[in-house]
């Protein structure tokens, strides 16, 4: 009996392991970023504040020629994930709501690409933000982008905050 238990185990252990590390397969490449910001203590709870990150590099013709991406080749560009972090030791708790837009400098409108409304009262030092899953090819295609931060807090920001976002889109 003893031997059969171990051997279910190692079967188990087998079979999370061969799933739970595969990729998506649709997925050509990856393409990571970091939009570098400073949180200024006091802001207001009854206004949403704005941070532009400007000239972001996305590598985008390295990538696409490391991978063999012709011209007549159409990717689809989503967003794979976006985390905010703090570097100073102070928790998100006081933030309510995270909104990441792409713009071009010369247009007034921006697209929303990721949001989260609800993040909780314990979120910590990370703080995980929906992607809207569609095709930004349009946007995004470009050797730099331009990032617009939306922060709507529930208190008033308790000291200067150094963080940063990460965000990875996904070329397929």
């Amino acid at each position: 009996m003893l031997v059969l238990v171990k051997s279910f185990r190692w079967i188990v252990v087998l079979a999370a392991l061969s799933t739970g590390c595969s990729k998506n397969p649709d997925i050509l490449f990856e393409i990571p970023m970091q939009l570098d910001f400073t949180i200024s203590p006091g802001l207001s709870p009854f206004e949403k504040h704005f941070y532009l990150v400007q000239n972001v590099p996305t590598n985008m013709e390295v990538l696409k020629e490391q991978f063999s991406v012709t011209e007549n080749q159409e990717l689809v560009l989503r967003p794979g994930s976006a985390v905010l972090r703090s570097f100073s030791r102070v928790d998100f708790d006081f933030v309510q709501e995270v909104t990441i837009s792409v713009y071009e400098t010369d247009k007034d409108d921006d697209t929303e690409i990721f949001f989260n409304n609800q993040i909780p009262f314990n979120a910590g030092r990370n703080v995980f933000i929906n992607p809207i899953d569609r095709d930004y090819r349009d946007e995004v295609d470009r050797e730099t982008l331009n990032f617009k931060i939306g922060l709507r807090f529930r208190s008033i920001t308790p000291t200067s905050i150094d963080s940063n976002i990460e965000i990875v889109f996904t070329a397929e």
